[in-house]
């Protein structure tokens, strides 16, 4: 089969600088690098997907913090499948070996410091309330819902309490199990606005199981001040349209995009199936920017403001010129004037203001006549 060659984006960095011009006036997809266990046990590894999210121009890198004896019991098995259960002994706890990749409190510490020199904001889902506490120690822009916590409603209430932005993520909640998590968010005394994150983990999660145009769906039943709708995207980091597919959530009203980062496929490290590489990272950013642009900000102003379309509508219009040649003194009459594509003449709609005026100067056959061709009598 063969797959479309597609021309290389606007690259983040001509981004920025029509950004800066003012070219653009919409940058508004929120787009995460989740980097969940994809460093297994590495700050280093941490650190060089933080530094490659932060080049590519990613607004956050979402962290897993996790304190394993409050979170998860010893024997747990992971239902769904991941890089574990494939690699590793299928007798082994999920639990073991999460234990020994997990960093160390100074650890996070550290990389929400280099977070902020970098100033990429990091979002963080605490998988419990000891990770919870652990969290107002660093620099957080927003708290995530996770899947596991989804229902833990006097834990959501609590992480609402601080003020911070929530990402609920709704994968595998039913309509009446949103409806009871926002209704208890919004009784809670609270700044915090909230995002409804879709999108389902399947390592990795099949095309036909994005259902995309649902966006605009959840957002017409939820909609409220403060709620917004995004994606969180899990189809198979290989796909040839991995980078490209959800930038169609745009369309649909997604205001916040998320994608699984590593630092190299190859690796097939924890998470790996749905992460991109940190080159293919960039790219993606560069796609959502360009899809962006293509969508414009959903205002009809550009078909009267826009320069382009100005300059489309002078250019491709007829234009009134003159069907004879005609003498200064002349008084037009609609015999003398005909419509064509010229580059000089007024529009269409000037008609009427020329019918019944003297012309200034002389005019040749087809020469173009504007109403600075003309008297206008008192």
């Amino acid at each position: 089969m063969m797959l479309w060659n597609l021309d290389p984006p606007i690259t983040n960095s001509k981004f920025i600088r029509l950004f800066e011009l003012g070219e653009v006036s919409f940058m508004n997809t929120y787009i995460i690098a989740e980097m969940a266990w994809s460093y297994t046990g590495s700050q280093e590894r941490a650190l060089e997907m933080l530094e490659g999210a932060a080049k590519a121009g990613a607004n956050a890198i979402s962290i897993h913090i996790t304190d394993m004896p409050t979170y998860m019991v010893e024997d747990y098995k992971c239902i769904v499948g991941t890089t574990l259960s494939d690699s590793a002994d299928q007798e082994a706890s999920i639990y073991n070996f999460l234990e020994q990749i997990n960093l160390t409190s100074k650890q996070w510490i550290e990389f929400d410091s280099r977070a902020t020199e970098l100033d990429i904001d990091v979002v963080v889902m605490c998988n419990d309330r000891v990770s919870f506490e652990f969290s107002k120690s660093l620099n957080v822009n927003r708290y995530v819902i996770s899947a596991a916590s989804f229902l833990e409603l006097d834990f959501i209430e609590e992480i609402v309490k601080v003020n911070k932005d929530i990402i609920l993520r709704t994968g595998g909640a039913t309509v009446e199990e949103v409806e009871k998590v926002l209704e208890r968010i919004f009784a809670t005394e609270s700044s915090a606005k909230v995002c409804l994150l879709a999108g389902i983990q399947l390592y990795p999660t099949p095309i036909e199981e994005l259902h995309l145009a649902s966006l605009s769906v959840i957002a017409d039943r939820f909609g409220r001040e403060g709620v917004s709708v995004g994606l969180a995207d899990h189809i198979d980091g290989d796909h040839p349209y991995a980078i490209h597919l959800p930038a169609l959530a745009l369309a649909y009203g997604a205001k916040m995009l998320e994608k699984h980062i590593t630092t190299d496929r190859k690796e097939k490290l924890e998470d790996y199936e749905a992460a991109l590489g940190i080159e293919q990272f960039a790219s993606f950013v560069d796609y959502i920017r360009t899809a962006e642009l293509a969508l414009g900000n959903g205002s009809i102003d550009y078909m009267k403001d826009s320069n382009a379309y100005i300059k489309y509508r002078q250019a491709a219009r007829k234009k009134i010129v003159a069907t004879s040649d005609l003498s200064a003194g002349t008084i037009l009459t609609r015999g003398m004037l005909a419509f064509k594509r010229a580059d000089y003449g007024a529009q269409l709609d000037a008609l009427d203001l020329l019918i019944g005026q003297p012309l200034k100067t002389d005019k040749k056959c087809d020469d173009g006549i504007d109403v600075a061709d003309v008297v206008f009598s008192d």
